[in-house]
C-alpha cells in the first residue's frame, strides 16, 4: 500500500427548502420541465447550456383561503456570498427578461421558469426567495397588491399572515459546458468586440487620410515638407 494518499471531499451546505409556519409549511422545489411533474431531488443539479430552471413555491395547507406572493428571488454563487447576487424578482416585480410566470388555478402556489446562467468564475448557483403568506379574509393585503413599484412603496399594505425565507441549490452546468455571456458577471459578447475593432480600424483610416491632406499643397502632388 502507498504510504501517502490524497483524498478529496465535496461538501455542499444545507439549503432551507422547507419552512414550517404554525399549521402549514412553505416549500421551494425545482422541476425538470414546465409541466412540474418531475421533481428534482438530487443536488448538485446539472443543467444544459441553454436550458431553463423550473421553480415552484407553495404553501402546503388544507386552507384554500391562503395565498402567497413571491416578494423577492435572488441568485447567488454560494449560500454565504450574497453580495454577488442577481435579482430575478424584487418587490413582487419580475426583473429577469427570461422569467416566465406559469398561471396556476391554486393561489397557494407560484410556478416560474427562467434561463440558466452562471457567476464567473464560480461553478454553482443558489436561489433565495422570500415568500409572503396572506389570507383572503384580510384582502386587500400585500399578496393582492402584487408588484409594487418605487412610486407606490410607501402605500404597501402590511396585512399578511406570515413570511418565509427559502433557499435551493446548487445548480451547475454540465461538464464541458461554457456560457459565452452570462447574465451575472460574464465576459463581453463577441459581437461587441467585433464592432469595437471595426470602429478602431475606421478611425485609423480616417486619421491617415486627414494627415496626408494636411501635408500636401492644393493641386500639388509633392509633399509640403521634403528632406534634403
Amino acid at each position: 500500500m502507498d504510504m501517502n494518499e490524497t483524498l478529496g471531499l465535496s461538501f455542499h451546505p444545507k439549503v432551507t427548502d422547507v419552512v414550517s409556519q404554525s399549521h402549514y409549511n412553505v416549500s421551494m422545489r425545482f422541476y425538470q420541465t414546465d409541466e412540474f411533474t418531475d421533481l428534482i431531488t438530487t443536488f448538485p443539479h446539472e443543467v444544459d447550456l441553454h436550458g431553463s430552471l423550473h421553480l415552484q413555491l407553495k404553501v402546503e395547507s388544507d386552507d384554500t383561503n391562503l395565498q402567497i406572493l413571491v416578494e423577492q428571488c435572488k441568485a447567488s454563487p454560494s449560500l454565504e456570498e450574497t453580495e454577488k447576487g442577481y435579482s430575478i424578482i424584487q418587490h413582487g416585480c419580475p426583473l429577469d427578461s427570461t422569467l416566465q410566470n406559469h398561471p396556476v388555478p391554486d393561489q397557494r402556489m407560484k410556478q416560474y421558469s427562467f434561463h440558466v446562467f452562471k457567476f464567473n468564475p464560480f461553478q454553482e448557483v443558489y436561489l433565495f426567495c422570500n415568500v409572503i403568506i396572506c389570507h383572503n379574509q384580510t384582502a386587500p393585503n400585500r399578496c393582492t397588491q402584487g408588484c409594487i413599484t418605487r412610486r407606490y412603496r410607501r402605500d404597501v399594505s402590511n396585512a399578511k399572515l406570515g413570511s418565509a425565507q427559502l433557499s435551493q441549490g446548487p445548480i451547475v452546468l454540465k461538464s464541458g459546458a461554457q456560457l459565452p455571456n452570462s447574465q451575472a458577471g460574464g465576459s463581453v459578447p463577441s459581437m461587441v468586440l467585433v464592432a469595437v475593432i471595426v470602429a478602431m480600424a475606421f478611425l485609423s483610416a480616417m486619421g491617415l487620410m486627414i494627415q496626408r491632406r494636411y501635408y500636401r499643397r492644393p493641386g500639388d502632388s509633392q509633399p509640403l515638407i521634403s528632406s534634403y
